[in-house]
């Protein structure tokens, strides 16, 4: 598995996560985090993270650090970035189909309806690594 996605694990000032669901529930995902893979005009992974969060949530953020660790999926290994909402700028684009704030418990609980064995891991391991991180600040 060679592909590397990156992402955003966005927190806002309540403490609330920012969640997305898939158009279709693509590759049995209910719900999920923005991510994707690098365009030829990214300059760097937190670049991707961030314009991946604004197509995919319609959000626009900040960067506050990187979340250790590369969470595999069916289909590749992404990197996660934690990230703070600046604005939000327009509508996400046609591969999602519906975006929420929510608890932190609520979130481990969306991840939880994700078809994939591997997917939810992937998601699951992801949010306990960013909340390490976000504790910290």
């Amino acid at each position: 598995m060679d592909e590397i996605a990156y992402g955003g694990i966005v927190f806002n000032n309540a403490g609330e996560v920012l969640m997305r669901s898939p158009s279709g529930f693509w590759g049995g995902y209910v719900w999920t985090f923005a991510k994707g893979g690098k365009d030829p005009q990214d300059q760097s992974p937190e670049y991707t993270a961030l314009r991946e969060v604004r197509e995919e949530t319609g959000y626009v953020c900040e960067v506050i650090a990187p979340i250790p660790g590369a969470f595999e999926s069916d289909t590749c290994v992404t990197k996660y970035f934690l990230l703070r909402p600046t604005g939000r700028v327009h509508n996400y684009d046609h591969e999602t189909q519906e975006v929420r704030w929510v608890s932190k418990a609520e979130a481990f609980e969306l991840i939880s309806l994700t078809r994939t064995e591997k997917g939810r891991l992937r998601d699951t391991n992801a949010l306990k690594s960013a909340i390490e991180v976000l504790q910290s600040f």
